[in-house]
């Protein structure tokens, strides 16, 4: 047993993973309709050194707050703490992969798109060991009751859950057994909400313990997951992060939906890891962690010290918008109960966030609120401004980071992703690009028109506005590897039989029926630009070294000359 994380949570109901940044949308106020859900997917942070391993790790979770119960096994002793959602958020504007487009144009075309930019506290144990169940501590942290317990029986550990309230479904007993088993050093950490505490306080829960190799208890997540789940990793650590008992996965550029910014990424990764038998990771990033300097904090904002000292709520929310807290929804949590809407809004139909986005506005309802601005500052020290420090000196100390994804079905989480550090793979840039040509013609509608995307190996791909979803019938898997600590990776066979070129090509010639009066020259990976007619002609053919397939000529798709029978 190597290390932590997705555990058992009650309830759960988890959000796909979105590949791209989301949209930003005006709503005229810092806290718009449409706050942003931090939970995407299964989110987990890993950082090594010096043999102590600290996971970070996002709970996701849709439910009743009052059932909201969730247990990590742990290989040691942990210290329990909490961190903040814009930990994660920062880790993907950072380092979340992206596909960059470069469109040039070959004619007119009307109204082109835009271009496609692209710290527990440790108690004396108390023991309940003739019950089979160890209780070490029990505390709070951040928006939870906790408890840290060892078990020498699994229904034990179930009963004394429930006898106090953690709320975990006894299906989940003959996937929690193994852990059990494991020995005197595996602890679980129990988590409830507060009784007085919301489903939007849920916070990313820390725990730090004695380890040197990351590791996830993914079996555990079978018993309340989606299929597809998406799961990305971060690790920090002396060199580059790999998966070492599950496969490596270079994706299929060629199946990406250029045109939209790889809108498509997670049916991408969902076949992908199928094709590599279910259990696989691919990487997104990999590289020197300095790019994240200054990326969690900076010094000279978030001056909790300031906000203190305000004297009013109207003063105070608005230096927390000059400070430059994130609005997103850990932060409409704390202001919300720190500044409740009054009760005289709430009569006349005005809701939360039009009352924080116009509070100036409602200063005379707040005549005689008693405002405690220092108890407010103090928990927004605690659950936000504490982990972005905390965080950016992880990142500044700790010299590399890799960033992991995959989606795993409940039938695929049979065996825990262990993570190794190799010194001899290099760095992965998360920004993949492609160029393309719009080739218009002069005859107007871009919607309509071929496009030729060309990628960064030299394989090309015949695609339209209109036609960008026949893409996903290609491979989602280049590749697939096998990784270790040490050395090269290792190739292994696909076992389904499909070929990447094969496809691309057949892909390119069923694109180009769309274009029957156009003649291309495409690669498909093979080296060869294959010539020919995508579509039956009556007979017309066109000199090439494939026929049946097309051909584009440069950049200028050139009209190629047909022969065609009497």
């Amino acid at each position: 047993m190597k290390l932590v994380h997705l555990g058992i949570a009650s309830a759960v109901s988890i959000a796909s993973l979105v590949a791209l940044a989301p949209r930003a949308e005006a709503c005229g106020g810092f806290f718009c309709q449409n706050v942003p859900v931090d939970q995407t997917g299964e989110q987990i942070l890993f950082a090594v050194e010096n043999g102590r391993v600290e996971a970070q790790i996002q709970v996701d979770y849709v439910g009743a707050a009052e059932a909201f119960s969730w247990v990590v096994p742990v290989p040691s002793l942990p210290e329990v703490g909490v961190s903040s959602n814009r930990v994660f958020g920062v880790m993907k504007e950072r380092a979340g992969i992206r596909f960059e487009l470069s469109m040039t144009y070959d004619g007119n075309c009307m109204y082109p798109p835009m271009s496609a930019e692209g710290g527990g506290v440790r108690g004396d144990a108390t023991s309940n060991a003739d019950d089979g169940v160890t209780v070490v501590t029990q505390s709070q942290v951040g928006p939870y009751d906790y408890a840290i317990l060892q078990a020498t029986d699994t229904l034990a550990l179930f009963d004394w859950l429930g006898a106090n309230d953690y709320i975990i479904p006894a299906t989940a007993a003959p996937l929690v057994e193994p852990y059990v088993l494991m020995g005197d050093q595996m602890h679980f950490v129990a988590f409830k909400l507060q009784k007085d505490r919301t489903v939007g306080e849920i916070a990313p829960v820390v725990l730090k313990y004695d380890d040197t190799q990351p590791m996830i208890p993914i079996q555990l997540t079978a018993i309340a997951t989606q299929p597809d789940l998406g799961v990305t990793v971060g690790l920090l650590g002396d060199a580059r992060a790999v998966p070492e008992n599950y496969l490596h996965v270079l994706i299929n550029e060629a199946r990406i939906d250029w045109l939209s910014s790889g809108s498509n990424y997670d049916a991408l990764i969902n076949d992908a890891m199928d094709e590599a038998g279910g259990q696989a990771f691919t990487t997104e990033f990999a590289g020197a962690s300095d790019r994240f300097a200054n990326a969690f904090f900076t010094e000279g904002r978030l001056r909790t010290d300031q906000l203190a000292m305000t004297g009013d709520p109207v003063s105070f929310f608005g230096l927390v918008q000059s400070e430059g807290f994130a609005a997103d929804a850990q932060l409409l949590e704390i202001i919300g109960r720190c500044i409740p809407i009054p009760a005289s809004l709430v009569a006349a139909g005005v809701d939360q966030r039009t009352f924080l986005n116009n509070m100036e506005g409602y200063r005379s309802e707040l005549a005689g609120f008693d405002f405690d601005e220092a108890a407010c500052a103090n928990e927004l020290e605690a659950s936000i401004v504490a982990p972005l420090r905390h965080a950016q000196e992880l990142f500044d100390r700790v010299p590399y980071f890799t960033r992991l994804h995959t989606s795993l079905s409940a039938q695929e989480m049979t065996v825990d992703p262990v993570f190794a550090f190799n010194s001899e793979m290099g760095d992965v840039d998360n920004v993949h690009r492609a160029t393309a040509v719009m080739v218009c013609a002069n005859d107007g509608n871009y919607n309509a028109v071929p496009i030729v995307v060309t990628l960064s190996d030299g394989r090309e791909v015949l695609t339209s506005y209109s036609a960008s979803g026949q893409l996903d019938a290609m491979p989602g898997a280049a590749s697939l590897e096998q990784t270790n600590a040490t050395g090269a990776p290792v190739a292994v066979p696909r076992t389904d039989g499909r070929s990447t070129v094969a496809e691309l090509a057949a892909h390119n010639v069923a694109a180009a029926k769309a274009f029957p009066d156009r003649s291309f020259e495409l690669n498909p990976g093979d080296g060869e630009r294959r010539v020919g007619r995508a579509a039956s002609d009556g007979g017309c053919s066109t000199g090439g070294n494939a026929a049946g397939l097309f051909g584009l000529m440069g950049l200028g798709l050139l009209a190629l000359r047909r022969r065609c029978a009497a």
